[in-house]
């Protein structure tokens, strides 16, 4: 993607320009707008398990883009439970995964 990954623009302290708010208002709509699809949307909802800032990607028109569905689960509309292990990147997982109750909402 032309902007490469939004890690880039938030921890570069040297890029050029900044990000101003209007497009960091872009990027989180756009972040939303995609978990919302593989949540509620998509024929099979897919838990992603891994989001971060290096699997959001930024086109030219820094359209965010949520992607590396490496740790990702698919399960089905109808079930109402899903039994995974913990997975992520350490530091970016949610602490709900160090209880014993978890929701949609963290996956």
């Amino acid at each position: 993607m032309a902007n490469g990954s939004l890690d880039q623009w938030i921890f570069n302290k040297n890029q050029e320009p900044a990000l101003g708010w209007q497009i960091r208002k872009k990027i989180i709509l756009d972040i939303a707008k995609g978990l919302a699809y593989l949540h509620e949307e998509c024929n099979q909802k897919i838990l992603h398990l891994d989001i971060k800032s290096q699997n959001i990607l930024l086109d030219e028109n820094f359209n965010a883009k949520v992607s590396d569905f490496g740790l990702s689960k698919l399960i089905g509309r109808d079930q109402s439970r899903v039994v995974t292990t913990m997975r992520g990147t350490p530091g970016y997982m949610a602490p709900e995964w160090l209880s014993s109750v978890i929701t949609e909402k963290v996956l």
